[in-house]
């Protein structure tokens, strides 16, 4: 989200009204050019068949005029990627050009199959909860999940092709630079991003020196995009977050991101839900030993699937967790599933897994989809 006209006020009225707000990517920016970075309604043609969320198989966007406190409407555009990021615009209509009337977020997004609900997590205050409808259009919740009782629009209609979203975004990130490598993770959705050293760089550069950085995180707020760069190795691009102005630096710790990183080194988690490829749920004892401790001074993974002992390198990026294939033990165990839930647990091991902590609860995503859960296990009793 950009500045803008009072846009902190214009925000709360949002909020307000709606109850909820709306809410990076992976993907490959550059090569998509089957839409523009213009919130405003255009002339992109709406979608003939709803897309299934749970199996997203490319970029899918969404759009609508949604309703606001004090102007005329926002012209809202949605943009979810498949591996699980999202992009969101929203045009304030009807401002008489007051300012910078476009507010823009990025972030991470997942969904319930069961109870079609879509939950946005991005740079926005909370995180945004919208049902999917079988006509494929997304309706706004308010923050309990619920349906908002109203007359007024608040359903975004699926477009047939995605919509690039390039305006820049008012975000918070644990900015860390060390050894000509600059890299940020956003705090509220976790996600990792290399930083183009152009643009507005130097500038950031310097207050973080000027901060005590010295190769340790700092919480910057900022204004940001995000755009294709080259790859620092090997060949072909990343997206890398571009630095359009710089609003502050501080030493503070208050970054969920930063949290979820601590959390996750400073514990032993015991595995209470999983789920199958096929999204089905496998019977996990209320006494099952799966679980696992992580390393973060050797990058290293080591617990107990139920029945083997295991070890496996897991690098976080932000609060993604990138595994490798796991080594274990060769025991086996009659009893009954604890070896497919074990096969389950070290496959997903191998894989990247985006985190996200509830309390005493982590949550593992795959993509968007939720795929275990685990609590901490201050006995030791898994792991």
């Amino acid at each position: 989200m950009t500045a803008f006209r009072s846009s902190a006020a214009r925000l709360l009225g949002v909020a307000l009204l709606a109850v909820t707000s709306l809410g990076a990517c992976t993907s490959d920016v550059a090569n998509d050019n089957s839409g523009s970075s213009n919130a405003a309604p255009g002339t992109v043609q709406p979608a003939t068949a709803a897309r299934d969320l749970h199996a997203l198989p490319a970029a899918a966007s969404w759009r609508g005029t949604i309703p606001c406190a004090d102007c005329a409407g926002i012209s809202t555009t949605l943009t979810l990627y498949p591996e699980g990021t999202y992009r969101r615009e929203g045009a304030y209509l009807g401002t008489n050009g007051g300012g910078d009337t476009i507010a823009a977020e990025f972030g991470a997004w997942t969904y319930d199959h069961a109870s079609r609900r879509l939950r946005l997590a991005g740079s926005m205050e909370a995180p945004a909860l919208l049902a999917h409808h079988d006509n494929g259009a997304l309706r706004m919740l308010d923050l309990r999940g619920d349906s908002i009782d109203s007359n007024l629009n608040y359903s975004l209609s699926a477009l047939a092709e995605p919509v690039v979203l390039t305006h820049p975004a008012r975000i918070a990130g644990a900015f860390t630079y060390l050894a000509d490598a600059a890299i940020l993770v956003e705090c509220r959705s976790g996600l990792q991003f290399p930083v183009d050293m152009s643009a507005g760089f130097l500038t950031l550069q310097k207050a973080y020196a000027d901060a005590g950085g010295n190769g340790q995180p700092r919480v910057v707020r900022l204004s940001a995009h995000l755009d294709n760069r080259p790859a620092m190795e090997g060949s072909g691009t990343v997206v890398a977050l571009v630095i359009d102005s710089l609003h502050g630096v501080t030493a503070d710790d208050g970054c969920a991101a930063l949290r979820t990183q601590d959390s996750l080194a400073n514990a032993t988690w015991r595995l209470i839900a999983l789920r199958g490829a096929d999204a089905a749920a496998l019977p996990v004892g209320a006494n099952s030993e799966a679980g696992f401790r992580w390393d973060s001074s050797q990058n290293q993974l080591s617990g107990s699937g139920g029945c083997n002992r295991f070890s496996a390198r897991g690098v976080l990026r932000g609060t993604t967790l990138v595994g490798t294939a796991v080594a274990s033990t060769k025991r086996l165990c009659n009893a009954a599933g604890v070896m497919e839930i074990e096969q389950r647990l070290f496959e997903l091991l191998s894989t990247d897994l985006s985190l996200r902590l509830q309390s005493d609860t982590l949550v593992w995503n795959q993509g968007p989809r939720e795929v275990a859960r685990f609590v901490r296990d201050d006995a030791g009793t898994a792991g």
